[in-house]
């Protein structure tokens, strides 16, 4: 099996990226259907409960960040896959096609540039597949990662947020509140004390609400916002970082996108060290960026982040690596 899964993985790196992703979207949807039949396919593992969150139960400390499962449908293979949780999503209240193609690129031999541009199904959609999937691991950590459709004004962006989080309450466990994306005209404004105020004042209370941030905020800015989490009740917590659209710019001269893989780690490690120093030791922080290894993995924990998530590493290095990383933790 684990040759079959390897030549798979090798074949899939010479498609088109996003033929890839589709290519291996149909495989794991087919292969998550042996969870109806070998419930041990789903190895529990060690329990995880995080401070400040009670009810954000984990089976380990590593992740899968949103953009893999945009529309909830793969989550019970890969959580099989041994991640200890998913981010599902980004996930709009209405369907949206993204940004035209080609839209997704490979770099550097360990890198990506993404400019799908928040490519939803929509809520009702998400809804139905978690519904449908949900009862294949009813046990497994989904947080949802949720954002605002383009043509919504960023005046109105409140109100898609505020939509999602009606909908979804009860379906997840938790949320991801994207503002960071580089993909979407006018999201990265909204990462504003202003409007994390809006944010607070619709969040669901009891849940677990994460603010996801920007690797190309400064310091200043990023302090300031982790500041005001840190006292605002209705947030738990951050997820740092997102892709970077300065690395996407300045190494590899493009004008559009965000960049992912190893050379975002020590942005997104400073970011991390960073974020620990504003949030004291009350609020959860999940770190996400260039982590490829377990000494990488280690560094970002030392630096203050309680969990962590991956995603081009996993593109790139198949589905052992979340299992290898999450035995160091």
């Amino acid at each position: 099996m684990r040759i079959a899964i390897a030549v798979f993985h090798f074949l899939l790196l010479r498609l088109n990226p996003e033929l890839a992703h589709g290519v291996g979207k149909m495989a794991l949807r087919f292969w998550q259907c042996r969870l109806k039949f070998a419930k041990s396919i789903f190895k529990r593992g060690r329990v995880i409960v995080l401070r400040g969150a009670p009810q954000l139960t984990l089976r380990g400390r590593v992740g899968l960040a949103a953009g893999f499962d945009k529309n909830a449908e793969m989550f019970p293979g890969l959580l099989a896959m041994g991640f200890g949780f998913i981010e599902v999503g980004t996930v709009t209240p209405k369907p949206q096609p993204g940004n035209p193609k080609p839209r997704v690129w490979r770099v550097d031999g360990q890198g990506l540039i993404n400019h799908l541009g928040f490519n939803s199904s929509g809520l009702d959609v998400f809804c139905a597949n978690l519904e449908k999937y949900r009862a294949l691991i009813p046990t497994g950590c989904l947080l949802a990662n949720i954002g605002k459709n383009k043509a919504t004004p960023d005046d109105n962006a409140i109100d898609d947020y505020r939509t999602c989080f009606e909908r979804l309450v009860g379906k997840v466990d938790g949320f991801v509140v994207n503002l960071s994306s580089p993909n979407t005209p006018g999201l990265r404004s909204l990462q504003s004390k202003e409007f994390l105020i809006s944010l607070a004042q619709i969040a669901p209370q009891g849940q677990p609400i994460f603010v996801k941030l920007a690797p190309d905020l400064d310091d200043q800015a990023l302090g300031e916002l982790c500041a005001f989490i840190r006292g605002e009740k209705a947030f738990c917590g951050v997820v740092v970082t997102n892709t970077s659209r300065k690395i996407a710019e300045e190494t590899f001269k493009r004008s559009a996108g965000g960049y992912s893989g190893p050379q975002l780690f020590a942005r997104s490690l400073e970011c991390v060290r960073l974020a620990r120093t504003h949030l004291g030791t009350e609020k959860i922080l999940i770190g996400v960026g260039g982590i490829d290894s377990p000494a990488r993995a280690q560094q970002m924990l030392e630096a203050g982040a309680d969990l962590l998530e991956i995603y081009t590493s996993f593109v790139y290095k198949g589905p052992q690596l979340a299992h290898s990383l999450n035995q160091i933790s």
